[in-house]
């Protein structure tokens, strides 16, 4: 890894970092509400429902992109945010004060869609939006739901390569699904009209900008001297899941009432990220098979030492 790539890669790091710690601290509020996005977080249905979620969320945005419908992107993308930034916020005040934070979330992002004001949300969002899962699908319920979206991911980026124009059209719109790291601080995201679809230099994700519904995959070449790096948020939010599965579902640990199943899926993510880190920048990679092998790996690796037996 390059000298140029050290401090945007750990950047892009701590973001992951920050999302999983943040959801774990905010998960006995989320559980305590009852808000479950499944009815029965035991169900194996679930990845299949989230899955086509996936798939609708996917198909609407790649139409209104091909058919130059910005507003339509924007809306959908407004909409799902409000409703992260909601549920988030009713686990803390009730849910007319919810409203409140939520308006002005949205317009902030609306209206100054600036990276840092978009990298704050974005964490706080991908916290919300992992924990909610998190506690809503029990660990055989998770993992398979990773393997399915790290499979899905790699044949969207390598082999159809929807993910590659959704995440071209989501940065041209300026959408906030993504973490953006500048290269220098005179960049500005919302003044920024860098053409992503010619750049083999620019850190453009591999796969969508994801929010609630949708996987991404990530990739951090250079964007020219004001360019910028991206990750999409949900490289942060898929392997997150099955941490906060693990830490909801398994027996609390003795090290601030985490287990070792959970620590270990932490540590398998940030293994996971630094491997993709690791492959060739010339082009987008797909992210998830690198995080949830990760996540998923280290999890094992807990299970293993703390003698637990995950089904």
């Amino acid at each position: 890894m390059s000298a140029s790539l050290r401090v945007p890669v750990l950047v892009m790091l701590l973001f992951i970092i920050a999302v999983q710690i943040l959801a774990i601290a905010i998960t006995p509020a989320i559980s305590a509400s009852d808000n479950r996005v499944f009815a029965d977080p035991s169900s194996t249905s679930n990845p299949i429902v989230y899955m086509l979620l996936i798939l609708a969320f996917t198909a609407v945005l790649l139409l209104a992109i091909k058919k130059k419908k910005n507003w339509i992107v924007n809306g959908f993308i407004q909409l799902s945010i409000a409703t992260s930034i909601y549920y988030l916020m009713v686990a803390f005040v009730s849910p007319l004060l919810a409203l409140l934070p939520t308006a002005a979330a949205l317009v902030l992002l609306r209206y100054y869609p600036e990276w840092y004001v978009i990298d704050l949300f974005g964490i706080a969002v991908c916290a919300g939006i992992s924990s909610l899962f998190g506690v809503s699908m029990t660990i055989l319920p998770a993992l398979m739901l990773l393997v399915i979206l790290a499979v899905y991911d790699a044949l969207s980026v390598y082999k159809t390569r929807h993910m590659v124009s959704l995440a071209e059209g989501v940065i041209r719109v300026k959408a906030p699904l993504l973490f953006v790291v500048p290269k220098s601080r005179s960049y500005s995201f919302r003044k920024d009209a860098a053409d992503v679809s010619s750049s083999r230099d620019q850190g453009q994700p591999g796969g969508s900008a994801g929010s609630s519904n949708s996987s991404n995959s990530s990739s951090s070449p250079e964007a020219g001297k004001k360019g910028a790096f991206f990750l999409g948020l949900g490289d942060a939010i898929i392997p997150t899941i099955l941490v906060v599965s693990a830490y909801s579902s398994l027996p609390a640990g003795e090290f601030l009432g985490i287990n070792l199943p959970t620590i270990g899926a932490m540590l398998g993510t940030y293994l996971g990220f630094m491997a993709l880190m690791t492959t060739s920048r010339d082009k987008p990679q797909a992210g998830l098979p690198f995080l949830n092998s990760g996540v998923i790996l280290g999890f094992l690796a807990g299970c293993a030492a703390a003698g637990i037996t995950p089904f």
